[in-house]
């Protein structure tokens, strides 16, 4: 935290002498020089005995004042220099910005039905109370934002006392500070390290003029250290802590849908699966009544499914499942609602009380090309799935097979498709470790030409066979090496079998891998069924995850990571239009021991995944391409579009805006716009940060057309701060406690803080500087005009 210029200042100058040190010193010093001064008066008058006593005299002084010039240097004498200012008193303020702050700022009860949230009431205090201002008159005030991490540079507001900036003579003094302070306080952080925050501000701030620090939070501390470190520091500095605390005090009564599970694409005709998901907290034993609701445009709302449940213990969950037909093309909106019954029970919050899914309902089979260097069990395996799943027509190539063997398959091919037009019928290519350097230099063309313009979907699954062949850099597979979200590393493919484990290492899944819709393979809402699996025994190896990429799972095998970190197990990256997904392990049937259905569900996930863009096709010229329909509040939101003209050219502009319609149904400020991608002309990209949690509608109008592209993200609290029902009053407690601080509420805030706080200004030292006073011209001068005058004189005289 670095201090304000210093408003007014004083220069003192004065000579030092590097004396002696000690009187031993002193009396070393005096005895050499009178010892020099005698021998000289001896000598002169030894050898100028027979001169006119007036001319020994003089030539004594001469010699005797060239020593008082040496010893004038020997005493070193300086001019000091020091400019010395006035710091003003320093407060810092740390505003909690996590997005726990919306949790309501108040037990809710009869008599308060609908309390503000937290950051509103953080709002008011800076924005409509004196507070600041007050600090203002005694203390320079420097505003923090923190949440998972704190703001490098805080909102400095001068003081008006003493320190504060002179106003130069004829001109009128600043008008008085505004600050936007619903920006400083909206909330939006993922996490909160309260400890770390008051930390570092002690250890950056200068403790001299640190008068206190004044913590704005819920205490709600779910990373990093605890506030102990920081209190500690604050007693040995010195330095007030004040704990000012929001947010209700007594247990949440709250129920909840935790989790809606519905599929984003289902082919007309298929019945699939809803479950609902419903949590509590402090109605255990209480009934809750679940609701499943359908909105179709023709229908209306229908209420398909209705069930009580008997809420469990805190923390646990219910769940309720239903399925649904739907034998018509079009969007279909679910929406689940839990609810108390009667109102006997005041929830503490009830804007978690439903949610909302989208799923588009097509009439068209995924056409689906199954290419295999060999018959690998996930080959054989994934190819049986997805022949008998009624949403893909399956053709295979398999490149070691005799004309006319049998395959489960729409068709088998003997041959990769030799032309243009046979290649791009097809939705998805599942490529099981091929050799691509079969395929001519045109057809790899054309592959990659199909997933950049027209939308193909690429799962590329990596073996120990053909692959090491793709990563050893041969020119002709350059355009595979370009679709690969991964920059695989060269090895042999003995080399790849030596590194076998002789046990199976777990998938480790990334944060995007966690909330990725396509990897969720179990719908009975417990434990993941990745954290379930036992896992592989190797992944390819990696050097590098190219810029763009996302990676959804790796190994977990410690002896595995190189310089990229550990093996990429799932990847994907656009490329153009299209998908390119990347499996680094060929034994991903692993995953049929522990349950078969996750397996067959994997590959048609995989593949619906791969043919997002292809499914989408026909729709017109606008299609959005959304990475996630969950992210988590405070992360921000990419949305890619990509958009042709009447032409079906890419359209010649370079923005486009977009518009996102919040939760509450209002529009998204400031509006979202979107930038051309650069490098990919027919696409604009940009981003907005979601404020509050809930489905956001975005709605993408195509120029000179009537039509509208749009899509729904769903933004939720992360978990770590949708469990911050309760203030933290005990964390807040003892961050102040011993600092000569307190812990307040927002209503005892303003006179407490301001009493308690004097200004700790003071006088430092600016500058100083030292200048050697006897290292000038005139003094060297000087000193050779004397021992010349007498070398001159004795020369004259004939003194030796």
């Amino acid at each position: 935290m670095s201090s304000l210029a210093q408003t007014s200042e004083n220069v003192l100058r004065s000579v030092v002498w590097q004396w002696p040190g000690s009187p031993l010193a002193w009396l070393g010093w005096g005895a050499a020089f009178l010892l020099t001064a005698f021998l000289v008066v001896a000598t002169y008058r030894r050898d100028a005995q027979d001169l006119p006593a007036a001319v020994r005299v003089f030539l004594v002084a001469l010699r005797i004042s060239a020593l008082v010039v040496l010893a004038v240097i020997a005493l070193n004498p300086q001019e000091k220099t020091q400019r010395e200012a006035f710091k003003p008193s320093e407060v810092a303020v740390l505003v909690d910005t996590s997005t726990s702050m919306q949790q309501p700022a108040e037990d809710r009860d009869a008599d308060n039905p609908s309390p503000p949230p937290r950051s509103q009431v953080i709002r008011d205090l800076l924005a409509d109370s004196p507070l600041i201002e007050r600090l203002r008159e005694s203390h320079t005030v420097n505003v923090f934002a923190f949440d998972e991490e704190l703001a490098e540079q805080p909102i400095r507001l001068a003081t008006t006392g003493q320190g504060a900036p002179e106003v130069p003579e004829g001109e009128d003094a600043p008008p008085p500070v505004e600050m936007d302070w619903s920006e400083v306080t909206t909330p939006t952080g993922a996490a909160t390290r309260l400890g770390d925050a008051v930390s570092r501000v002690l250890a950056e701030g200068d403790a001299r003029t640190l008068a206190g620090v004044v913590v704005l939070s819920d205490g709600a501390t779910n990373q990093g250290r605890d506030t102990r470190p920081a209190n500690d520091a604050a007693r040995e500095d010195g330095v007030k802590l004040f704990a000012v605390g929001v947010g209700g005090t007594t247990p949440p009564v709250n129920v909840r849908v935790s989790r809606l599970l519905v599929p984003t694409d289902v082919q007309a005709g298929d019945r699939f699966d809803i479950g609902v998901i419903v949590q509590g907290q402090g109605v255990a034993g209480t009934n809750a009544v679940v609701e499943v609701v359908r909105r179709t445009d023709e229908a209306g709302e229908e209420l398909i499914a209705e069930e009580t449940v008997t809420m469990p213990e805190d923390g646990q969950l219910v769940q309720i499942e239903k399925d649904d037909l739907r034998t018509r093309e079009g969007e279909v909106e679910y929406v689940a609602r839990v609810r108390l019954p009667d109102g006997r029970v005041l929830e503490s919050r009830d804007d978690d009380n439903l949610r909302s899914r989208r799923v588009r309902v097509f009439d068209r089979p995924f056409e689906v090309l199954v290419f295999a260097g060999g018959p690998m069990r996930d080959y054989r395996f994934a190819r049986n799935a997805l022949n008998r799943h009624p949403s893909a027509e399956v053709d295979v190539y398999l490149q070691t097979g005799r004309p006319g063997l049998s395959q489960d398959a729409r068709e088998v091919l003997d041959a990769f498709p030799e032309t243009r037009e046979a290649l791009f019928k097809y939705d998805v290519v599942l490529a099981f470790d091929p050799d691509w350097s079969a395929l001519s230099e045109e057809q790899l063309t054309w592959l990659l030409q199909w997933v950049s313009d027209e939308g193909g979907g690429l799962v590329t699954v990596a073996g120990n066979v053909f692959t090491p062949r793709v990563a050893s850099g041969e020119d002709a597979l350059a355009p595979i090496r370009t679709l690969l979200p991964v920059i695989l590393e060269p090895v042999r493919s003995a080399a790849m079998a030596s590194r076998r484990q002789t046990s199976p290492f777990p998938f480790d899944l990334t944060d995007e891998g966690r909330t990725a819709e396509f990897l969720e393979l179990n719908d009975d809402g417990g434990e993941s069924a990745w954290d379930r699996f036992t896992g592989v025994f190797a992944a390819y190896p990696v050097s590098d995850v190219k810029a763009g990429a996302t990676v959804y799972a790796t190994l977990s095998d410690p002896s595995a990571i190189g310089t990229a970190g550990p093996p990429p197990l799932i990847a994907e990256q656009r490329y153009g239009q299209g998908t390119s997904l990347y499996l680094g392990t060929s034994e991903l049937w692993r995953l049929r021991a522990d349950d078969e259905e996750w397996y067959e569900r994997l590959w048609v996930k995989l593949v619906r995944r791969a043919a997002q863009a292809r499914s989408k096709r026909g729709l017109g010229r606008g299609l959005l391409l959304l990475d996630n329909r969950d992210v988590p509040l405070g992360k921000p939101v990419t949305i890619r579009a990509r958009v042709l003209d009447e032409q079906f050219r890419p359209l010649t502009r370079t923005d486009l805006p977009v518009n996102v319609t919040a939760p509450d149904g209002r529009p998204v400020v400031p509006p979202v716009v979107l930038q051309q991608d650069k490098t990919r002309p027919a696409e604009f990209v940009g981003e907005f940060r979601p404020a509050q949690p809930g489905a956001y509608r975005v709605e993408l109008p195509v120029p000179d057309s009537e039509e509208v592209a749009d899509g729904e993200i769903r933004v939720e609290l992360p978990q770590l701060e949708a469990s911050s029902f309760v203030q933290d009053v005990a964390s807040l407690k003892r961050l102040a406690e011993d600092t000569g601080g307190l812990y307040l509420t927002a209503a005892e805030a303003e006179d407490a803080i301001v009493d308690a706080l004097p200004a700790a200004g003071q006088t430092v030292v600016v500058d100083r500087t030292l200048r050697e006073l006897w290292d000038t011209w005139w003094m060297l001068a000087l000193l050779i005009g004397l021992l010349a005058v007498e070398w001159t004189v004795r020369k004259l005289l004939t003194l030796a």
